[in-house]
């Protein structure tokens, strides 16, 4: 063999050991030619980094290629080195793989001069450090989760924070918070961030409206089931629910989602939701780490509900002792003068009794009457706050009583004043007392317009029914947890002053100018309230309005179904006015005005009634009329005739027909609600 021959084969058998332990180290060898495009790639490496990545490389600059963490002018400060031919120590580089996974490697590199010192490239080595950069990224992460909840003051905060620490660490587009809701049994719904793209956002609005139930769609498993899903395609994933795949991937376009619960106490109170329109393949180092993240903020959420429910109680047992100090006060007050009042009152009538009616000192004394009487009133309304009398409560359809509150408020409030109402069918009833509730509504309203301070401006009276859980809502804190009727009173005026917001309720405060008022408008609405085991919620913003809840626990289902009566009088107003009344207490009521066409009502249904009311004076068919073609169509159904005039001759031919009561038509209102109760059966005890 030739000495060239020799030295041949010693670089061949070198080059063969150096690719050999090339395949074997965890590093990838490349070169770089003098443009520097990548020339090659060894390939037993470039697997260990991602399968075919060589054939990617080669032709290419570093910088032609995607990379996540490097800038502009970060690789210009890279190109600058490697165009004064200086060797490069340690570069990191992040971009994602094609099943959407971060990857992570170092490169270091120095350049190549032949041997008359020409460059010809760059050679180097690089190293994948995805493992150990994702758990230093994740551990990152998780201090950065318990950095946002030991600076939050609450849940609400911190969740939102958290889920945008997550998008934006994990690159995921959209988060989503889905709180349980016990009372109902599903999940809703509660916060959630995305990145600013108008698909994505359309999507984060869109799940608003989302509702979960156990066991349905990826949220509802990770409620479920206490784990985190994971899924590569929603559209096509059989554990997504139909409406989160609607819109989630046909509409908007998303793939990826990773789902996990927070859990407190072994119980899962949420779910976080993440979704991108990348599709994602589940990462093992995500999933363990997320558990303890899970376990961080269920334990953060608990705590802050327990500080919030005690701030709660503790302001609510502060206001309750205020008021009753400021009630004790007024009591005494209230008692002091009106000693006084009655004195004056009794020399006023003593006065009249001394002069004429046409003496010049008349005038006077009348005004002095009239001064004092008002503040009688004043006395009176101090006393019901201070030592409130428990309200004569029946069973209430809430729509009426507003009704006739707002026909009256109409006619009183100034022009340019728009009163509106938003009554929902689904009120439920609620054991009150009609005239309290009544005066509430007045207060209110009058409360309303005058914050428009005389200028043009729009109050809405809604009724709703509404749900509450256990700590739902903390100004309600102190109901328990059920079905309620909500009253609210809505208007656009000035709002309230958040310093001031705490003491609307006590008597006498008022921000109005002297002679606007007595300020005990607000403080009536609270004792009526308290009195109806209700709770009030003030929700307001200076130069935003003003909008009072009223809560009232719904009245419990009667045993059986609602009594129906059925009501004749040839008198719309009559026949409208006891429907009402009869409504108001909890029937149902079918008014005619035509006594032939109530008969066929009852042919066609006879069990359908329970009572039937009919006046005695009638065209065509009187009382007794009716009452014998009842007898033959259903001889069991009790028959009421009121009339103006009650004989001994209209009493026995009643009886004759079996009619069960004769009532006076003059003041029937009372006789009939009694009337009605007994002879329908109902307790008289609601």
């Amino acid at each position: 063999m030739s000495y060239r021959d020799k030295i041949v084969s010693e670089l061949h058998e070198s080059e063969e050991r150096f690719r050999r332990l090339s395949e074997l180290s965890a590093d990838a060898y490349w070169e770089q030619d003098e443009q520097l495009r990548f020339t090659s790639f060894s390939d037993g490496t470039s697997r260990a980094i991602e399968p075919g990545r060589a054939d990617h490389l080669l032709g290419k600059k570093r910088w032609e290629l995607e990379h996540v963490n490097m800038s502009a002018a970060d690789w210009a400060a890279h190109r600058a080195l490697l165009e004064a031919r200086q060797p490069f120590r340690e570069l990191e580089l992040c971009r994602y793989d094609a099943a959407g996974r971060k990857v992570w490697v170092r490169v270091s590199g120095e350049p190549v001069f032949d041997a008359s010192g020409l460059f010809k490239g760059y050679r180097g080595i690089t190293r994948n450090i995805t493992e150990r950069r994702r758990a230093e990224e994740l551990r990152e992460l998780e201090h950065a989760v318990t950095r946002i909840l030991a600076e939050s003051d609450s849940a609400a905060a911190a969740l939102q924070k958290v889920i945008r620490a997550v998008c934006e660490t994990e690159g995921w587009e959209c988060g989503r918070y889905f709180r349980v809701d016990e009372q109902a049994g599903v999940m809703r719904f509660a916060d959630g961030w995305s990145v600013q793209d108008p698909a994505v956002e359309r999507f984060l609005a869109l799940s608003r409206d989302l509702v979960y139930r156990p066991g349905v769609g990826l949220s509802g498993l990770a409620w479920q089931t206490g784990q985190p899903q994971w899924a590569t395609d929603v559209g096509k994933d059989p554990r997504s629910s139909k409406g989160a795949a609607k819109i989630g991937s046909r509409e908007i376009g998303i793939h990826g989602s990773f789902v996990f619960p927070i859990v407190s106490d072994g119980k899962t109170i949420g779910v976080l939701a993440f979704a991108n329109r990348k599709a994602r393949e589940p990462e093992q180092q995500l999933l363990q780490a997320i558990t303890v993240i899970g376990r961080q903020i269920g334990q953060f959420v608990q705590r802050t509900q327990a500080d919030e429910q005690r701030r709660i109680l503790e302001e609510q047992l502060r206001q309750a002792q205020k008021v009753q100090a400021i009630g004790t006060l007024a009591t005494g007050i209230a008692h002091e003068f009106n000693s006084v009042l009655q004195v004056i009152r009794a020399n006023v009538e003593l006065a009249r009794m001394d002069v004429g009616p046409d003496h010049p000192v008349r005038e006077s004394i009348e005004e002095i009457d009239k001064v004092s009487r008002r503040a009688t009133d004043i006395v009176q309304r101090v006393l019901a706050f201070a030592r409130p009398q428990a309200p004569q409560r029946r069973r209430l359809a809430l729509d009426e009583v507003a009704q006739e509150a707002v026909r009256l408020l109409r006619i009183s409030l100034p022009n340019g004043i728009e009163l509106a109402v938003d009554f929902s069918p689904e009120t439920p009833p609620v054991l009150a007392d009609a005239t309290q509730i009544h005066q509430l509504l007045f207060n209110l309203c009058t409360n309303a317009w005058q914050a428009m301070r005389g200028s043009s401006g729009r109050i809405v009276v809604r009724l709703s029914a509404i749900t509450l859980e256990a700590h739902a809502m903390p100004a309600l804190a102190g109901l328990q947890p059920g079905r309620f009727a909500r009253l609210s009173v809505s208007d656009s005026g000035t709002g309230i002053d958040p310093q001031i917001r705490e003491r609307i309720f006590e008597p006498f405060f008022s921000t109005k100018s002297i002679g606007e008022g007595t300020g005990l408008g607000l403080a009536i609405v609270h004792g009526i309230v308290q009195a109806h085991q209700g709770a009030i919620d003030v929700q307001s913003e200076p130069g935003k309005g003003t909008t009072f809840h009223i809560y009232l626990p719904a009245a419990r289902p009667r045993a059986g179904r609602r009594r129906h009566v059925i009501f004749l009088d040839d008198d719309q107003a009559v026949v409208s006015a006891m429907a009402r009344m009869l409504s108001r207490h909890g029937y149902r009521v079918s008014g005619h005005t035509v006594a032939e066409q109530a008969l066929e009502a009852v042919r066609a249904a006879p069990q359908a009634y329970d009572l039937f009311v009919s006046d005695y004076v009638m065209p065509r068919l009187s009382g007794l009329d009716v009452a014998r073609e009842l007898s033959r169509i259903r001889p069991d159904l009790p028959v009421v005739i009121f009339s103006g005039h009650i004989d001994a001759e209209l009493q026995h031919k009643a009886r004759e027909l079996g009619v069960r009561a004769l009532l006076n038509k003059l003041n029937p209102a009372e006789e009939l609600l009694a009337a009605t109760d007994r002879l329908t059966g109902k307790s008289a005890s609601l």
